[in-house]
């Protein structure tokens, strides 16, 4: 597999892992399937939509073959619509799809930046933006303070992974570093306040 095609797949996996985690936020709200679409493909497609536009890239899913970037995320978000009803734990499932989008975009955020930019400092900062920022559009439009904002391990297990991976450019370890440290926040409760 090329470094063309990789990026593709992490982009596929990053959206429907937040666009799936933006459909459950909705599901968790009680909305229609309209704000289920609209959560969902928000949280999928935001945090590339920031980094383009403050990198001065042409917007990524605007110049999709096919608007597959849209497709992913409004058939992720119909499928949790029409799957909602047999979830029954609605309190940290958005977290785990959160942690995979976070852990998927923050790299591949950073790669693209990397290919524009060379500067691993810019580039950290620009991964960063990708992974939460799809989650931060998400807590917006649910009216709740956002992840990044309440002490989570969130945004810090995307700078430290991406360091990591600015020194030793493994994306299968840069992956696995903010997934596992976001993984743990959530499992035993740890902040960072």
């Amino acid at each position: 597999m090329d470094q063309q095609q990789l990026m593709l797949f992490v982009e596929i996996l990053g959206l429907l892992a937040f666009a799936i985690s933006g459909a459950l936020a909705a599901f968790k709200r009680d909305l229609d399937i309209i704000g289920y679409i609209i959560v969902g493909t928000v949280t999928g497609i935001g945090g590339g939509t920031l980094r383009d536009v403050i990198l001065g890239r042409p917007v990524f899913w605007l110049h999709d073959a096919y608007l597959y970037s849209l497709n992913i995320c409004i058939a992720a978000s119909v499928l949790v619509y029409l799957a909602s009803r047999f979830i029954e734990d609605r309190q940290n499932i958005v977290n785990w799809f959160d942690a995979i989008g976070l852990s998927l975009f923050s790299v591949q955020g950073y790669m693209i930046a990397d290919s524009v930019l060379q500067n691993p400092e810019v580039s950290i900062i620009m991964g960063v933006i990708t992974g939460c920022g799809g989650g931060l559009l998400r807590d917006i439009c649910m009216n709740r303070q956002p992840f990044i904002f309440r002490g989570e391990i969130y945004a810090s297990a995307s700078i430290v992974g991406l360091a990591v991976f600015s020194f030793y450019p493994n994306i299968i370890l840069a992956f696995l570093i903010i997934f596992l440290l976001r993984a743990l926040s959530i499992r035993f409760h740890v902040a960072l306040k």
